[in-house]
């Protein structure tokens, strides 16, 4: 049998203090159980135990006080009347006295305090009789005096089994129980894990669902949804500000170009320059153009596009730049893929991702273009990136090399991102000892 191994991770008491606390909740509430069983049986049964014992003793004071009082015969005939008047069975055996109703006395008889149970047949009754025994030690014999006490044995025996039963339910029933709330809890709590990995993946905009009053995790709900909504808020501003920056620069550094422009007509040196600032004017041109991407601003000019066409127009751009790395470039075609799109932007998309394993993949590696009927696969055998990194490539200029040695500002994954949301495709980045791999799906 295949157990879920997150089920059990949840209710691994390593892992879960919510298990815990249910686990220990029961081991409380059985050894107070059983405790309380403990308790009913010392004052009940036991009570009753004692007055038997009591009962036993009574009557040894009251046979030893007859045999000091009376002589053998008058004694014995005292013992006979009190046989037939009492409850507690007297036996009694002598040279020239003998009464008692059994077929046989046991020979280790215990002498009164201590006492002896053992069964006999009560041929009146049919039935087998437990009788508690005992001793009293008198100058004219020794004297057996009994007491049936099978009902108390049977009510033991009953108390016990019900008691077992009692607690062998009750701790069912506690685990039971304890594993609804556990699990409604863990489940909560899991809900929260979940939005926040959701967070930590970019989507500011999750958030927990909640009633409008309720315990204490509606009011951490309540506060993570306003924590969440401040953050997104602060991004949004932070954001705002760049791209305002940005489109304020554009204009008057355009300007600037235009009139470097003219200049280098007279003085070629500044070529270098003009360079410099294309580079600077490019980049506020991807943060714009982001920014419309992901608000949806940006219009799309939808049509059909074969997908292998895009790929074979990519490869004669860029393969120029592999075989000075030394690359190669292989393309596996495994089916045809048409997506309804707008093409510069996809093949953008493509580019920036072919662009990025040229530039990160590392000198004489293979890049594998791998198209199929619901999917674009591109991948390499270069060194990859700390799976820890994976979230971070697609947001705003984060870069996975830290030494900024390769040219860039870390947008092309972001935008890649953004345009895979506006044709509602999916991408995925993945890493491993193998190198890297980032893939563009078809939803299903």
């Amino acid at each position: 049998m295949i157990v879920n191994s997150n089920l059990w991770q949840q209710f691994n008491p390593r892992f879960s203090s919510v298990w815990r606390l249910t686990l220990a909740f029961a081991t409380i509430t059985s050894v107070v159980l059983v405790l309380c069983v403990v308790l009913i049986y010392q004052l009940l049964l036991g009570e009753q135990t004692r007055q038997v014992e009591r009962r036993l003793n009574a009557e040894q004071v009251r046979i030893e006080g007859l045999a000091n009082e009376f002589d053998k015969a008058s004694f014995f005939q005292q013992l006979a009347v009190f046989r037939n008047e009492g409850e507690i069975l007297i036996f009694w055996q002598s040279d020239d006295e003998q009464f008692q109703q059994l077929s046989f006395l046991p020979n280790d008889i215990p002498k009164l305090p201590n006492t002896l149970e053992f069964p006999v047949l009560d041929t009146q009754r049919g039935q087998i009789r437990l009788l508690t025994t005992g001793i009293v030690n008198t100058k004219h014999g020794n004297i057996v005096i009994a007491t049936a006490t099978e009902h108390l044995s049977r009510l033991i025996t009953e108390f016990k089994t019900i008691a077992t039963w009692a607690c062998l339910v009750s701790l069912l029933l506690t685990c039971v129980f304890g594993y609804i709330f556990a699990r409604r809890h863990l489940r909560r709590v899991n809900y929260f894990n979940n939005v926040v990995e959701q967070v930590q993946k970019g989507d500011l905009s999750a958030r927990v669902v909640h009633k409008q009053h309720g315990d204490e995790f509606v009011k951490l709900a309540k506060h993570i949804n306003t924590m969440l909504d401040t953050i997104e808020e602060n991004f949004a501003l932070v954001q705002g500000i760049t791209d305002n920056i940005a489109h304020d620069l554009k204009t008057p550094l355009t300007r600037l170009r235009l009139q470097l422009e003219r200049q280098a007509v007279k003085q070629p040196e500044l070529g270098l320059e003009i360079e410099q600032l294309d580079t600077v004017l490019h980049t506020f041109d991807a943060m714009l153009k982001l920014t419309r991407l992901e608000h949806g601003q940006f219009p799309l000019k939808l049509e059909p596009i074969n997908c292998q066409t895009l790929i074979n127009d990519l490869i004669d751009i860029l393969e120029p730049s592999a075989q000075q790395n030394q690359q190669h470039i292989n393309v596996i075609n495994q089916g045809e893929l048409v997506l309804q799109g707008d093409k510069n932007l996809l093949f953008q998309a493509l580019f920036n991702l072919v662009e990025n394993a040229i530039k990160y993949a590392g000198n004489e590696a293979t890049i594998h273009i791998t198209l199929t009927s619901n999917h674009i696969n591109i991948s390499d055998n270069g060194k990859g990136v700390e799976p820890t990194q994976l979230s971070q490539l697609t947001k705003r200029f984060y870069r996975g090399d830290p030494a900024r040695q390769k040219e860039g500002f870390g947008l092309g994954l972001a935008t890649v991102k953004a345009i895979c949301e506006r044709h509602q495709l999916v991408l995925t980045l993945t890493s491993d000892e193998r190198g890297f791999t980032s893939t563009i799906s078809v939803c299903n």
